[in-house]
């Protein structure tokens, strides 16, 4: 049997089951779009506080391009620079999408939180459903999944962060988006991120 799905969305979300599912956000005036042919996601970023960076690394078994960074700054002794955020996208195997977010969401968040051999607080939120459709029409499924992060270790590290993990499911793999933010600590200035800034760009993320 074949069910097929309606979805007429206005606002940022609609229904499933009474569970919340995030559709995509309508364009930004001034937003520039991040596309990831590997991957198979497109995604948009804010005119400011963003700068586009191609290579961004790994986020677990996950290696991100199409990328962006928000500022840096310096400090320690030895100095350190320090990111106050970063993004991408990559592809992994067809996989149980839920995992897969938590796996790389916790992944990432020891990555840019961890003091040395001293592991910050990782608490993984439960996987939201997402969907969204092709050009031709057809919806696609994945889930969305958001690690909050603190560490209270490094002064130089941000105390609170964010790791937002997006995940797509095509037929021959899934894509992954992954947002992360510093929310509290560090230094004054560059600010940080705001989970509502780091949420506005993941809702952008659709198949290209």
């Amino acid at each position: 049997m074949v069910v097929v799905v309606l979805v007429i969305a206005i606002g940022g979300h609609d229904s499933v089951s009474g569970r919340a599912v995030p559709v995509p956000r309508p364009p930004e005036p001034g937003w520039s779009t991040l596309i990831d042919p590997d991957s198979g996601l497109s995604y948009r970023i804010p005119p400011t506080g963003w700068t586009t960076n191609p290579t961004v690394g790994t986020a677990g078994s996950v290696t991100l391009t199409q990328g962006a960074l928000l500022p840096a700054y310096t400090c320690g002794n030895p100095i350190e620079r320090l990111q106050r955020g970063i993004l991408g996208s990559g592809s992994a195997p067809r996989t149980d999408p839920a995992a897969l977010a938590d796996a790389v969401a916790t992944a990432a968040a020891n990555q840019y939180y961890r003091s040395g051999a001293t592991a910050p607080t990782v608490k993984l939120d439960p996987a939201q459903p997402v969907r969204r459709q092709t050009g031709k029409g057809t919806t696609l499924t994945g889930v969305l999944v958001r690690a909050t992060v603190t560490q209270h270790t490094d002064a130089c590290l941000a105390s609170e962060g964010e790791v937002l993990v997006f995940v797509l499911q095509f037929s021959d793999h899934d894509g992954v988006l992954v947002v992360n933010g510093d929310l509290a600590g560090g230094p004054a200035s560059p600010a940080p991120a705001t989970d509502a800034s780091l949420r506005a760009i993941v809702d952008t993320a659709q198949p290209t």
